[in-house]
Formats: structure tokens, C-alpha cells, sequence
């Protein structure tokens, strides 16, 4: 009994932190990261503003917590192995998602400086990141679809990179095709002959 007290305050916690987040990610969907407010969030999560500002003390921190929610839902469509195959339609997706586009990239401007929420959000997405793109290739090269010559790591790496700077350009020029781009990309790192085709299997619902 007294396990189940002490975890009780945690697993509201948890659930409240959720809630709050998923109201700032619904806000910054609807209307873009700059219109979002403390007080915003507060009426569309059903909280006082103080209550919020308890969880999260700053706008700031609420838009790292929705940034941080989308990346799980969207994470959460994939199973073992299939990162690799659906990285050129995710991307597409989610450009046109261009608010959470807009926030990602305002976000990483910041992220630079040690003492912005952003900061280990980043850091910790890229590590997650890259260690799921390298299991999964290392899965591919288990059924022979790519080359043991291939490090896992290093071409892990080097597609979150690209992915990331291709979605800059797009954000200059919104005509660019990220997805056949980061596609041929993975092609070239994983020492594969061109794929011909994009995979539609996992497209995300805007």
C-alpha cells in the first residue's frame, strides 16, 4: 500500500506533464509556436496558468515538450527495422507539417547555448536517433539488403545529418523534394544501387 502511494503522485505527475504537452503540441499545430502562450496552453490542457508553470517554468520548456511528444508519436508507428525504409516519406510528411517544421528550426537555433531547454532535448534526440537508424541498419545487413562494408554507426550519423540540413533547404525553398533527395542519400551511404521507388508503407497522417 504504501508503493502504491508513493507512486501515485509520480504517475499523476506524469500524466498531467503529458496532457500539458499534448495541448501545447495541439497549439502549435493549429497556430504556429510563436502565437502560443502560457496561459494558452493552460486553458486548452484544463489548468491554471500557475499549475502549468509548476510542470513547466517557461514557454520555452512546453515547446521542447511538444517537440519531444511529436517525435514519439511519430517514432511510435515504427517497428524493428523499418527506420531506414521510411525515413524519405517521413520526411516528406512532415515538411508539411510546416508549424512544426517552423518550431524545430527555431528551436535548434537555440539549442547551441547549454542553458536552453532545447539544449539535451537535441542532444538525446540525435543519440536515440542514431542508435535506432544504426540497429536497423544492422538489421538490413543480417538479410543482405546492405553491405557489411557499411558502418552502422557512421552512416547513422551521416543520414540524421543530411536529414536535417535538406530540411533547411526546404525551408528556403519549399519546392525542393526532401524526399527524393534524402532517399538518394541513403542509397549513396548504405552502398545501395538506386531504390527507384519511395515507400509509402508508414506515411503519417497529417
Amino acid at each position: 500500500m504504501s508503493e502504491l502511494r508513493r507512486r501515485g503522485p509520480y504517475a499523476r505527475t506524469r500524466e498531467r506533464r503529458a496532457t500539458i504537452a499534448q495541448a501545447t503540441l495541439t497549439l502549435v499545430v493549429e497556430h504556429g509556436h510563436r502565437s502560443v502562450t502560457t496561459l494558452g496552453v493552460a486553458k486548452r490542457a484544463g489548468i491554471s496558468e500557475a499549475g502549468l508553470l509548476y510542470h513547466f517554468p517557461s514557454k520555452e520548456a512546453l515547446l521542447v515538450a511538444a517537440l519531444a511528444l511529436f517525435d514519439e508519436q511519430e517514432m511510435s508507428l515504427l517497428g524493428p527495422g523499418e527506420s531506414v525504409a521510411a525515413a524519405p516519406t517521413l520526411a516528406m510528411d512532415g515538411v508539411h507539417r510546416t508549424n512544426i517544421v517552423h518550431l524545430y528550426a527555431s528551436l535548434l537555433g537555440e539549442a547551441s547555448n547549454p542553458e536552453h531547454p532545447a539544449h539535451d532535448y537535441f542532444k538525446d534526440r540525435w543519440r536515440i536517433s542514431r542508435a535506432q537508424l544504426a540497429r536497423d541498419i544492422s538489421l538490413l545487413q543480417e538479410t543482405g539488403e546492405v553491405s557489411p562494408a557499411v558502418d552502422p554507426e557512421q552512416a547513422a550519423a551521416l543520414i540524421i545529418a543530411a536529414w536535417d540540413g535538406l530540411q533547411n533547404h526546404w525551408l528556403v525553398d519549399p519546392s525542393f523534394d526532401i524526399g527524393a533527395q534524402l532517399e538518394a542519400l541513403i542509397d549513396a551511404v548504405l552502398l545501395r544501387s538506386p531504390s527507384g521507388h519511395r515507400d509509402n508503407t508508414h506515411r503519417v497522417t497529417p
